[in-house]
């Protein structure tokens, strides 16, 4: 059997890129620059498509406005048939009260907290939030379950998410070690 073809696709520019800090589970628009990423990401993914082997694709996308509306913007610039399935845990991880608040702010005001974050990313709970290996673990166990359709069904694989959620799957995929989580 060929390959079968997995896209991974960041949503394009939302206001809270712009803004800086931690976006993760608050949801926020796309820019004007954000719109036109995701119309070119679907005409290079349209090409891409004719290039191959026209397997059906399986599309999926987080829930959050920001990857629901560049998952339709691209599957009308690739000109693709059928609905984006929600994968609900391909939400970006939950940040807690840290939530749309800059890291200089963060550093400064809880400093003993920070500190917990930078000596051990992995394991550190953001508060009223996840960990990264909670995150991980609610990624991975979904790009199984799809991954497993995916296969059965003989369909190649889109998923339009956030930046977290596709290095997770990436690294994955890839079986490498989760610090290169700060090199992708």
């Amino acid at each position: 059997a060929d390959l079968w073809q997995v896209y991974l696709l960041r949503h394009g520019e939302a206001l809270g890129n712009v803004q800086g800090g931690y976006y993760g589970r608050t949801d926020c628009p796309l820019t004007a620059k954000g719109r036109q990423q995701a119309e070119r990401a679907g005409a290079t993914l349209r090409e891409l498509r004719a290039a191959g082997p026209g397997r059906d694709l399986l599309l999926l996308t987080s829930p959050l406005e920001r990857a629901r509306h560049t998952a339709e913007i691209v599957r009308e610039a690739a000109g693709l048939d059928g609905a984006f399935l929600v994968e609900p845990d391909w939400q970006e991880i939950d940040f807690g009260r840290w939530e749309k608040r800059h890291y200089q702010d963060i550093a400064r005001e809880e400093p003993a907290a920070w500190q917990s974050l930078c000596d051990d990313w992995q394991a550190f709970c953001y508060p009223q939030g996840e960990s990264f290996r909670v995150f991980s673990e609610r990624v991975i166990a979904a790009w199984q379950k799809w991954q497993l359709l995916a296969s059965r069904q003989q369909k190649d694989i889109l998923v339009v998410s956030h930046g977290g959620v596709l290095k997770v799957i990436r690294l994955f995929a890839e079986a490498r070690p989760w610090d290169d989580f700060w090199r992708l």
